[in-house]
């Protein structure tokens, strides 16, 4: 017999599936991007490393955000976004035969990257059974830590939205230092973060150290700097993933490594929006902006998890990021369960699996979803486990 899709059947679709902010950025942003869209002389080629006052006022970012200070514009350059700038850099870093160690469930980029370029992979568990936390040395061999290059990391944490501590930060420069490796930390989720990760929601997993309640800069680990970069990305924190804007800064070589390899693939970002985002970035309503978007997600994080809870179903709370992460209920594929839901409901979440193999028995939701479509979707979830 023929299967009907929920959609043909009339399903209205309610999508918590995608990490796209449903609002614009402020109207002040908005009116200073218009300005520097007007100005004369923005229009040409910009130059591949970006605008020196969109560095200037980066760095001032980092330093006043993380406290990252003491860098200067050898250890910046604008990226058209976060994912550019990894794909670049591992054109840049990864020959094959090269090991590549990366989070699991991961932000795919890193894995299709790696392979791209012949390297092996090797799969950290970011999972309850590790804390989030996993220590590079319990899967990686000896014979292959002789053979890593890149360590990549991302916390925040896509897709579980947990922390690291300062401790385990520490360890893993300490362990790249060791190792002579390069350290890649994805930032992209910097400024959305609500404290109290580690466990299922309400609880602490027993033996979890205490999250901080801000994530930290893999930069401001002692350091860091002689093996790190980090990709900090405007898309989420700011809602503008359209103006595909961002930064990587960190370590003067890996930097220029970076440059080397965008200056012969592609092109710099539109220097009114760099201009645009380096006025942002100093005008005294950013942080502000920032304080106000990170409420706003925290109370549908509250509103979505408590809802959970009542349905059953576990979460693992997150500190951070505009995910939730969940066990799948019962014995059932991610992917199986999840496209059950989408057919009978028309509710789309995305299935842990389609992150990594550690993702298995998981689903996320993504809290960038309009609130009364959030509405809409937990009526659809709660009537379909209640079957």
């Amino acid at each position: 017999m023929r299967r009907v899709s929920g959609r043909a059947r009339g399903l209205e679709t309610v999508s918590m599936g995608i990490g796209d902010p449903d609002r614009d950025p402020p109207e002040w942003v908005r009116a200073i991007l218009a300005e520097e869209v007007m100005r004369e002389g923005s229009h040409r080629y910009p130059s591949y490393k970006g605008h020196p006052q969109l560095h200037a006022a980066a760095l001032a970012y980092v330093e006043r955000s993380f406290g990252v200070g003491g860098l200067g514009d050898a250890n910046v350059m604008t990226t058209i976004g976060s994912k550019e700038g990894i794909a670049n850099l591992v054109t840049a870093l990864v020959n094959p035969g090269d090991v590549i160690a990366m989070p699991d469930p991961m932000y795919p980029v890193f894995g299709t990257m790696s392979r791209l370029h012949g390297a092996e992979t090797v799969s950290l568990p970011v999972h309850p059974s590790t804390d989030f936390m996993p220590d590079p040395r319990q899967y990686l061999s000896s014979e292959q830590e002789a053979r890593l290059r890149v360590l990549f990391i991302n916390y925040p944490h896509n897709p579980t939205g947990q922390i690291a501590t300062r401790a385990y930060l520490q360890s893993l420069v300490d362990y790249a230092r060791e190792r002579g490796c390069v350290i890649v930390s994805d930032m992209a989720y910097g400024e959305i973060f609500f404290g109290g990760a580690g466990g299922p929601a309400g609880q602490t997993s027993a033996g979890t150290a205490a999250r901080p309640t801000k994530p930290d800069s893999i930069l401001a680990m002692d350091g860091a700097l002689d093996c790190a970069i980090e990709m900090h990305s405007f898309s989420k924190s700011f809602n503008m993933t359209g103006w595909r804007v961002g930064f990587a800064v960190g370590n003067a070589q890996l930097i220029g490594g970076l440059l080397q390899v965008k200056s012969n693939i592609d092109s710099g970002c539109f220097n009114a929006i760099q201009l645009a985002m380096a006025r942002v970035l100093d005008d005294p309503r950013c942080d502000p902006f920032l304080a106000e978007n990170r409420a706003h997600y925290k109370q549908r994080m509250e509103k979505v998890i408590g809802a959970l809870e009542g349905m059953g179903i576990k979460v693992h709370r997150p500190g951070a990021s505009i995910f939730v992460w969940c066990e799948t209920p019962g014995n059932v594929p991610s992917i199986d369960w999840c496209s059950r839901l989408l057919d009978e409901t028309g509710l789309v979440v995305s299935p842990g699996a389609a992150y990594g193999q550690y993702g298995e028995g998981f689903f996320r939701i993504s809290l960038s979803t309009p609130d009364a479509d959030i509405d809409k979707a937990l009526d659809k979830l709660r009537e379909f486990v209640a079957r």
